[in-house]
């Protein structure tokens, strides 16, 4: 079975020895709002493009880090159980750590199931902690509740959720904030990590073409405040980028790629 195609190539892409090695998952098939999201990997790659591969704020050269892209995962459109096994086996074959660009958040569950960090750091609108959405266990409305299955969790800037996942998150007393109370959230420190980034956690005005927009989201500044306060104090096994649909180097698509470049900073800042 043929695990990745190769149609665009990020533009850290580089041949040597990597640092983080890259795929695409173009899945977004339990997707209930907006669909686009199978689009957002080669939105990404081709957004990355337009942007300085130098980082002013961090005065970094951001080509200083080997990031090798494999491409984009062949999925199984339709059906998440075997996508998600199909994302184990890639993964599964490739050297951590690796970054995901997705695709619906429910990649990120597959992903951890093979990276095995102590903790994921959840930036995203919702809980996702239902234990099931229309009779889908592996629904994107499920992906904290399944990451639950293997590690910790923390949610950062969620902002809506059901009645019976707030109950949850108070009966399992699960780190998690809403955007009001980020200045005196708790954040892991000398753990195993992996990053899962939701471009919904924005605001719709940063990042419009997203599956599921919810207003009042968070500023780039403060999720990038959030993203430095993760990766330089933790070892990040893997992250994940998803949520993105867009077609082409759009707006959201440019700010998602901004963001995976100041997270592949971050963890470059820790090392100089």
């Amino acid at each position: 079975m043929i695990f990745f195609s190769s149609p665009g190539k990020i533009a850290l892409h580089c041949e040597e020895e990597p640092d983080w090695i890259l795929f695409g998952v173009p899945f977004d098939s339990t997707c209930c709002a907006n669909t686009g999201a199978r689009f957002g990997p080669d939105a990404i790659r081709e957004a990355s493009c337009q942007l300085e591969v130098f980082d002013c704020d961090l005065e970094l050269d951001l080509t200083d880090i080997r990031v090798r892209d494999m491409g984009n995962i062949n999925c199984s459109f339709g059906n998440p159980c075997i996508t998600h096994e199909i994302i184990r086996k890639a993964c599964s074959d490739l050297a951590q750590p690796f970054i995901a660009l997705g695709g619906e958040h429910t990649v990120a569950y597959p992903v951890v199931s093979v990276s095995r960090p102590e903790i994921v750091v959840i930036l995203d609108a919702h809980l996702d902690l239902r234990e099931e959405f229309l009779g889908e266990p592996l629904s994107h409305a499920c992906t904290s509740r399944r990451l639950l299955e293997i590690c910790d969790i923390a949610v950062y800037g969620y902002r809506e959720c059901s009645q019976e996942e707030f109950s949850f998150l108070k009966e399992k007393s699960l780190p998690a904030y809403r955007p009001s109370e980020l200045k005196h959230a708790w954040y892991p420190e000398g753990k195993k990590v992996h990053v899962s980034f939701d471009m919904d956690v924005l605001d719709p005005s940063v990042a419009p073409n997203v599956s599921n927009p919810v207003p009042n989201g968070i500023s780039l500044d403060t999720a990038f405040s959030l993203l430095e306060a993760v990766i330089t104090h933790n070892t990040v096994t893997s992250m994940d980028l998803c949520e993105v649909c867009s077609r082409y180097a759009d707006r959201t698509a440019v700010t998602a790629a901004h963001v995976l470049y100041k997270m592949l900073a971050f963890w470059r800042k820790t090392r100089v």
